[in-house]
C-alpha cells in the first residue's frame, strides 16, 4: 500500500542557496472568495510547483537560465541543423459559442493614425501585429528573452516607437515574471532589451508616455511600485513605492494620476515630478482609473475588494469621487480581470471589464453587454483600447483572444483569425493516426484536430487537462477538464459523455490519465488514490490505499505493465503488482516538484523523471526500478523542466528529449551532454511532449504559442565503446548494399581537447548533401549511427566524417 505522503523538507537544510530571493509568495493570505476560483487555482498550480519547497522565485533565475541556453547553443549548436520546429496550430481554435478563440491577452493598442494597424501582447505569447485590421496577425517577439506580457505603449509622435513591458501583473498570485522592457523603433521588427534600473523580475500593469515629452515614461509595476524613465525608456528609477496598479496622464500632460493599494491614490501637477496623496475613498485590493480625454475633469475609478467591484466618478479632476454602482455580477474575479475606460469624446460612455463587459451610456448606471458562456465574446476581460480616429471603434482583450466593435459595443467582430496563442497543458496523438491530436488548454477547454490548423473546442467548462487514447482501439479516448472531470469518447472524439462513476477524493489541477499498453479497455487515473477502469472509463474503482497527498503523475511500463509509477508532489512510488501495493522510490532525488516520469520503452527497470523549481538538478534517471536515482541534468539550464520522454523509433535508445520553460533539449548519452533540439520554437514554456511512433512525429505543447512539430529526424548516436581510440576511423557501413537501413561505425580519439564537434553527412552521386546524421559535440569513443533511407532512390551514396582537421569519405549502395 502507499506509505503516507509527506514533504521531506528536512533535506532543504542541505541546500546552500546563495541567491537573492524575490517577493514572498504567501498563498495563505489569499481571501476565501479568491482561493476557490479556477482563475486563481490555475495560477497557484503554476507557481507552487516552480517555487517549492520555498516561497520565492530566485531573482535573476530566469535571466540566468536564458544565458545558459545561449551558452549551450554557442558550444553545441542545435542538435538538428536541417530540421526545425513548425507550428501546427491552433490558428486559431473554433468554439461553437465564441467563434475563433486564441488565448489570454494582456494588452491591446491601436496605431494612433492607422486603425488597420493593431498590436496585442499575449499572456505567454509575446507581441503580435496586424496591418489589415485583424485579417492576418504576425508574431514580432518570438525569439526575445521572454514572451510573458504585461503592457504596451505606442509613441503618438512616432508610432514606430513601441514599448513592451514584460511580465504579466497578477494580484493574488504570480504569473511568470518578465525580464524588463523591450523597445522597438521600427514597428516591431527589431527590439532593444532594457533592464537598467528596473527590478530583476518585472510585472507590468500599465505603461504610459508623457503626451508632451516622448522621452518621459511611467510604468505601474505592481508590487514594485511606480517607475519613471526620462530617456525614452533606456534607464529607470523607482518614483513611488508600494503596489501600483494604474498610471494615467491627462491629455495635455499637465497632471499624472497613480493608484494602488500600496502607493495610494496620488495626483501630480508637474507631470510626475512630485505627487500629493489623496484619500477620496478606501482603496480596494486592485484599483484602476480612467480620464475622459475631451473633458479631463471627468474621471472614473473602479476598486475591487472581496467579491465586489465599486465604480466611482469625479467631476473635479479627481479631487472628490462619488460612488456610482457596486452590484456587478462576476466581480468576485476582479483580482484577475478588471479595467475601466471612458470614451475619449463622450464622458458618459464608460466600459468596465470583469468576467463580462459592463457599459454605462449616461455616466451613472451600468448594464452588462456581453453574456458569459453564451457568446459571442469570450469571458474574462483584461484590457481595451479606442481607435483614436473613431472612438466608437473599440478592441477588447479577453481570455479567448481579441474582439472588435465598430459601434461602441452593440455588435462584435471576432478578429482572432490566425492567432496562435493557445496555452496548452497536455497534448496526445492518436497512435494509428498521427494527424489526430487532442489537448487540454487554459480556459479554452479540450481541443482537437485531425490535421487542420484550426482546432475545434470539444470539452467546455474552463480549463482542459490530460487526454489519452486507448492503446488497442484508438476510437476510445478519455480527456478531462480541471480536477479530473473525465469525459469519454467512443468515436474518436466526435461525441463525449461524462465518465466519473466511482471516482472520489481530491484531484490535481491536471490529473493523469494513462492507458494499459496491451489490454483493451483498461485505463488508469489518480486522485488521492490510483483508480482503474476495465471498461474504457465507464466505471472506476480504486486499486491502492489513500495517501495524504494528491497524485499528479502516472506511468505504466510498456515492457512489464505490472510496473506502475505514481508521483505525489516530490515523492515517487513504484508498484510491481499492477497498483495493488506501492513503495517509496526517492533515494537521490531533490526536494522539488516532480513534473513528469517515464519508463524506458524496453526496460521496466529504467526510467527518467523531470523536476520543476530552481537550484537543483532537473532530469534524473534510474536503472534499478527507482532504488537509486542519478542526476543527468549535465549542462542543462537551471530552469523548471515540465516533461520528458525516451525517443523510441523502434529500437533500443538512450535518446532523451526534455521540455522546459525555455525550450526543448535532447541528449543521446544519458545526459552527459545536452543540446537544444532545433531552431524555430518561440521562447515560451513547453509543458508537454508527444511522440507518435507511427511516423516518428514529435510534438511540443507550449503554454502560450500552441502546438509545434519537429520536422527533422532524430537519429541516435550510440556509444558502443568508451575506450579512447588513438586515431580517427570511419568503418564501412553494414550491411552494404542495404535496404532501407544501414549502420555506420566511427571512432573519435582524444587529441588536444576532450570533445570535438563531429559531423557525419550523406551526399548523393551528384555531390548534393541530402541529410546530416551527426552534428554535435562527442567525447572520445567509438559510436554507431543508423541511416534509415526508405524515401531515397536506389543508387550510390557517399558518407563523410569530419572532426577538426580530419575528414574521410566512404561509399555505400542502396538497393530496393
Amino acid at each position: 500500500m502507499f506509505i503516507p505522503f509527506k514533504y521531506i523538507l528536512l533535506f532543504a537544510a542541505f541546500f546552500s542557496f546563495k541567491l537573492i530571493l524575490s517577493q514572498q509568495i504567501d498563498f495563505s493570505s489569499v481571501p476565501s472568495e479568491v482561493n476557490n476560483r479556477n482563475s486563481f487555482l490555475r495560477e497557484k498550480w503554476f507557481i507552487e510547483q516552480r517555487v517549492f519547497p520555498f516561497q520565492n522565485f530566485p531573482e535573476n533565475a530566469y535571466y540566468n537560465a536564458c544565458q545558459q541556453k545561449v551558452n549551450i547553443l554557442q558550444n553545441n549548436g542545435y542538435y538538428s541543423r536541417e530540421g526545425s520546429w513548425v507550428s501546427i496550430g491552433p490558428t486559431p481554435a473554433y468554439n461553437i459559442n465564441y467563434g475563433n478563440v486564441s488565448s489570454r491577452i494582456a494588452s491591446v493598442k491601436f496605431h494612433p493614425f492607422n486603425p488597420d494597424i493593431i498590436y496585442l501582447a499575449a499572456a505567454f505569447g509575446g507581441v503580435w501585429k496586424t496591418t489589415n485590421a485583424g485579417l492576418n496577425w504576425y508574431p514580432k517577439t518570438d525569439f526575445e528573452p521572454t514572451l510573458s506580457s504585461g503592457a504596451l505603449a505606442i509613441d503618438k509622435n512616432d508610432p514606430e516607437v513601441i514599448y513592451y513591458g514584460t511580465g504579466e501583473a497578477s494580484y493574488f498570485t504570480y504569473s511568470y515574471s518578465g525580464l524588463g522592457l523591450l523597445k522597438t523603433t521600427n514597428g516591431g521588427n527589431n527590439w532593444l532589451h532594457i533592464t537598467a534600473g528596473l527590478p530583476a523580475n518585472t510585472y507590468f500593469s500599465r505603461l504610459v508616455i508623457d503626451p508632451n515629452n516622448s522621452s518621459r515614461l511611467f510604468a505601474a509595476l505592481g508590487n514594485a511600485g511606480l517607475y519613471k524613465s526620462s530617456d525614452a525608456g533606456l534607464t529607470w528609477q523607482q518614483s513611488v513605492t508600494g503596489r501600483c496598479d494604474d498610471v494615467i496622464f491627462t491629455p495635455d500632460g499637465a497632471k499624472l494620476y497613480i493608484i494602488g493599494q500600496g502607493c495610494g491614490y496620488r495626483i501630480s501637477n508637474d507631470s510626475g515630478n512630485t505627487f500629493t496623496l489623496h484619500t477620496p475613498y478606501t482603496l480596494g485590493t486592485r484599483n484602476h482609473i480612467a480620464i475622459c480625454a475631451s473633458v479631463p475633469e471627468i474621471m472614473y475609478s473602479v476598486s475591487y475588494q472581496g467579491t465586489t467591484a465599486t465604480v466611482f466618478k469625479s467631476t473635479n479632476s479627481g479631487i472628490n469621487f462619488t460612488q456610482l454602482q457596486n452590484n456587478f455580477t462576476g466581480a468576485n474575479q476582479g483580482w484577475y480581470d478588471l479595467y475601466i475606460y471612458v470614451n475619449p469624446v463622450n464622458p458618459n460612455l464608460v466600459y468596465l471589464g470583469l468576467i463580462d463587459i459592463w457599459r454605462s451610456t449616461n455616466g451613472s448606471v451600468f448594464s452588462r453587454i456581453t453574456n458569459t458562456s453564451a457568446g459571442p465574446v469570450h469571458v474574462d476581460h483584461h484590457n481595451m483600447d479606442f481607435n483614436p480616429l473613431n472612438p466608437a471603434d473599440i478592441i477588447f482583450a479577453t481570455d479567448g483572444g481579441i474582439y472588435r466593435s465598430t459601434n461602441a459595443g452593440n455588435n462584435w467582430m471576432n478578429i482572432n483569425s490566425n492567432l496562435n496563442l493557445t496555452q496548452f497543458y497536455r497534448v496526445a496523438s492518436n497512435p494509428s493516426n498521427s494527424s489526430h491530436l487532442i489537448g487540454g488548454t487554459q480556459d479554452n477547454g479540450v481541443q482537437q484536430t485531425t490535421g487542420s490548423p484550426v482546432w475545434n473546442v470539444w470539452l467546455y467548462g474552463g480549463d482542459g487537462g490530460d487526454a489519452c487514447f486507448q492503446s488497442i482501439n484508438n476510437n476510445f479516448l478519455l480527456a478531462e477538464n480541471q480536477f479530473n472531470r473525465i469525459k469519454r469518447s467512443t468515436d474518436s472524439g466526435l461525441n463525449w459523455s461524462v465518465d466519473t462513476t466511482g471516482l472520489f477524493g481530491r484531484a490535481a489541477w491536471i490529473a493523469p490519465i494513462v492507458s494499459h499498453p496491451d489490454s483493451a479497455g483498461i485505463f488508469y487515473t489518480a486522485r488521492e488514490q490510483v483508480f482503474k477502469s476495465t471498461d474504457n472509463g465507464d466505471n472506476w474503482f480504486p486499486i491502492s490505499a489513500g495517501t495524504a497527498g494528491i497524485i499528479s503523475h502516472l506511468d505504466i511500463s510498456e515492457r512489464s505493465p505490472e510496473y506502475i509509477y505514481a508521483v505525489s508532489n516530490n515523492i515517487v512510488f513504484l508498484s510491481s503488482n499492477g497498483g495493488i501495493n506501492f513503495e517509496y522510490r526517492i533515494d537521490g532525488l531533490p526536494v522539488r516538484t516532480i513534473t513528469g516520469i517515464k519508463f524506458h520503452p524496453d526496460s521496466s527497470a529504467a526510467a527518467i523523471i523531470t523536476f520543476s523549481g530552481f537550484g537543483s538538478g532537473h532530469i534524473y534517471k534510474t536503472t534499478n526500478y527507482g532504488v537509486n536515482w542519478f542526476d543527468i541534468s549535465g549542462n542543462l539550464p537551471d530552469i523548471p523542466f515540465n516533461d520528458c520522454l525516451f525517443y523510441y523509433p523502434g529500437y533500443n535508445t538512450n535518446t532523451i528529449i526534455a521540455a522546459s520553460d525555455i525550450g526543448v533539449f535532447v541528449t543521446h548519452d544519458f545526459g552527459e551532454s545536452w543540446s537544444e533540439l532545433a531552431s524555430g520554437l518561440p521562447n515560451t514554456a513547453v509543458f508537454h511532449l508527444d511522440h507518435n511512433r507511427l511516423n516518428n512525429k514529435l510534438r511540443a505543447a507550449t503554454h502560450g504559442r500552441g502546438v509545434w512539430e519537429f520536422n527533422g529526424e532524430i537519429i541516435p548516436v550510440i556509444q558502443v565503446n568508451n575506450e579512447v581510440p588513438k586515431l580517427y576511423s570511419l568503418s564501412q557501413n553494414y550491411p552494404n548494399p542495404f535496404n532501407p537501413k544501414t549502420v555506420i561505425k566511427f571512432s573519435i580519439p582524444a587529441l588536444e581537447t576532450t570533445r570535438w564537434v563531429v559531423s557525419l553527412k550523406i551526399h548523393d552521386i551528384l555531390g548534393r548533401e541530402i541529410t546530416t546524421l551527426v552534428n554535435q559535440n562527442l567525447s572520445p569513443g567509438t559510436y554507431t549511427v543508423e541511416w534509415n533511407a526508405p524515401n531515397y532512390p536506389n543508387g550510390l551514396y557517399f558518407y563523410t566524417l569530419r572532426s577538426g582537421d580530419y575528414s574521410e569519405t566512404k561509399k555505400m549502395i542502396l538497393i530496393k
